[in-house]
């Protein structure tokens, strides 16, 4: 089985963490500057900058997979897992050149603090890369075992949980969504199977009020997180 992560570095981990689970999000680990979020299909992995040996910088978003089949993913590429201090991982590096982990599912969470995760199985993970939908990112994924799903300018790779986005790369528009780092940069954004214009007004009323609900190609929710980055909701 392979999923989907995005990983956010925040200088502020308590109020992303807040502002994730006003969407439907739902922690199942936490230590300090790191928290686990579960969606309904995939996961939002919260690290603080403080902490973060590679010097991320707060808003950063990177794509990242877990998987419990590691060394058969190692195969496919030609690589080798590394053991790492929270386990094992493989670092691949992707058809933009940007480096992509990805993690061996974990079953010692090295004395964190383990919680029943309750989330909105309405809500999926979709973070996106902005590249060509159909050129060598999606051949990349499908040698993951993601399945592609859609076509035009937008295609949605899918994994057994959340999928990953591509989208046709517009610099003027992609550049509003991507901060300016290392990594394999994705705009973080989910999927929800609710009544999104709902969600939008859920949303406000907890104080998110940078928002805007656009129903221009099916409704949609812009709101700015905690961090300062656009975040969209798209109905699915």
């Amino acid at each position: 089985m392979i999923s989907v992560q995005a990983i956010r570095f925040s200088d502020n981990v308590p109020a992303m963490q807040q502002f994730l689970e006003a969407i439907g999000l739902s922690a199942s680990v936490t230590s300090g500057d790191w928290a686990v979020m579960e969606s309904g299909s995939g996961k939002v992995l919260l690290h603080g900058t403080a902490n973060a040996t590679s010097g991320a910088q707060s808003g950063w978003t990177q794509l990242t997979f877990e998987t419990d089949e590691l060394d058969v993913v190692a195969k496919e590429f030609g690589a080798v897992p590394v053991d790492e201090s929270w386990g094992r991982s493989l670092f691949v590096t992707d058809p933009l050149g940007a480096e992509v982990v990805i993690n061996e599912a974990q079953t010692d969470h090295y004395g964190y603090e383990q919680h029943a995760a309750h989330p909105d199985a309405a809500i999926a993970v979709v973070p996106v890369r902005f590249t060509d939908p159909h050129g060598p990112y999606a051949e990349f994924l499908v040698g993951l075992g993601l399945r592609p799903d859609g076509e035009g300018d937008y295609v949605a790779l899918v994994a057994d949980q959340g999928s990953v986005g591509l989208h046709v790369d517009r610099p003027d528009e992609s550049a509003r969504y991507l901060a300016t780092g290392g990594g394999a940069q994705v705009h973080l954004t989910f999927t929800a199977t609710g009544d999104v214009k709902a969600l939008g007004e859920k949303l406000r009323a907890a104080g998110y009020d940078d928002l805007r609900i656009d129903t221009s190609f099916g409704a949609m929710i812009e709101v700015a997180d905690p961090d300062g980055r656009l975040v969209q909701i798209h109905q699915a």
